[in-house]
């Protein structure tokens, strides 16, 4: 049954249908021209691990097909999330929490939000849940995943969203508060990206390995004759002898680390663990470098 406070945020916002997700409608939904979904944000703003914003322009212009086909790990997330939805609700037995479809933002009709839940505390505000299943270790939300409730939350007027995350085995819980000027700067570059996309004019190339890919799949047939590439060229030369200068520096590093290690499991600056050392079945250990943020 639909609690009529929660009703009253989702008012706001202008429902578009309750579609199961990737169904044929979900995704005709997204493909509609100018529009931008919540899960797109962190691939615009250059935070996704998964997809550029070159990459989702190219989609989104119909130069290459976007590719919908889901994974194991995706599937188990989907068969997942109604559990982590419920052991939710279960440790907060005094929060209302209800499945929402697809919105539009009232103030900008291609501004499409689909969270997995809007809830009310127990005081009555309202707030975004987002369920996530995840093999890795979270010390914080990730960028481009606050990104995308911060879309939700501008959508349906709210200033809260919560994460209830299974991560690398472990149930847990993460706050996200709004934040006028972090949204101010989200909001513009998203207006910008979508701009490129009405505009068919391509972002700017960047390091990921999903915009290389890309390159790869917008690329003509290959023709007998040269290109003069100037400085380009001279670029790449010299890119790829820092390239090559770096792999072995680092090599050099690694080896050095593991002799430092003799056999302890970490190793750590200042208390913070930056490396750590593993093995498989009793064979020769390998190291691990921890990213730094």
């Amino acid at each position: 049954m639909k609690n009529p406070e929660i009703q009253q945020i989702l008012n706001k916002a202008i429902l578009l249908g309750n579609f199961e997700n990737n169904s044929p409608e979900w995704h005709e939904l997204r493909n509609t021209v100018g529009v931008i979904s919540g899960s797109e944000i962190g691939a615009i703003l250059g935070l996704s691990p998964f997809t550029s914003a070159v990459t989702l322009w190219a989609e989104k212009t119909g130069k290459i097909e976007r590719d919908f086909v889901g994974n194991s790990a995706m599937r188990l997330g989907q068969l997942v999330e109604p559990a982590i939805r419920q052991l939710y609700q279960e440790q907060h037995a005094d929060h209302v929490v209800q499945e929402v479809g697809t919105y539009a933002a009232a103030s900008a009709s291609w501004m499409h939000a689909n969270p997995d839940a809007v809830c009310l505390d127990e005081t009555g505000a309202g707030y975004i849940l987002e369920i996530k299943h995840t093999a890795l270790y979270w010390d914080a939300v990730p960028e481009h995943y606050k990104a995308q409730v911060f879309w939700y939350m501008y959508v349906f007027g709210l200033k809260k969203s919560i994460f209830a995350v299974v991560n690398a085995g472990r149930y847990k819980e993460y706050e996200v508060l709004w934040d006028d000027f972090e949204w101010e700067a989200i909001l513009q570059r998203v207006k910008d990206f979508r701009q490129n996309v009405l505009d068919n004019v391509q972002p700017e190339w960047d390091g990921s390995e999903s915009t290389f890919e890309t390159a790869r799949k917008l690329s003509p047939g290959i023709e007998t004759r040269d290109e003069e590439l100037g400085q380009l060229g001279i670029e790449l030369m010299n890119a790829q002898t820092d390239f090559d200068a770096a792999e072995t520096h680092l090599r050099e590093m690694k080896s050095r680390t593991i002799g430092a290690l003799n056999g302890a499991k970490s190793g750590t600056i200042d208390g913070q663990v930056v490396v750590t050392l593993s093995q498989r079945a009793g064979g020769v250990p390998y190291l691990t470098i921890k990213k730094g943020k």
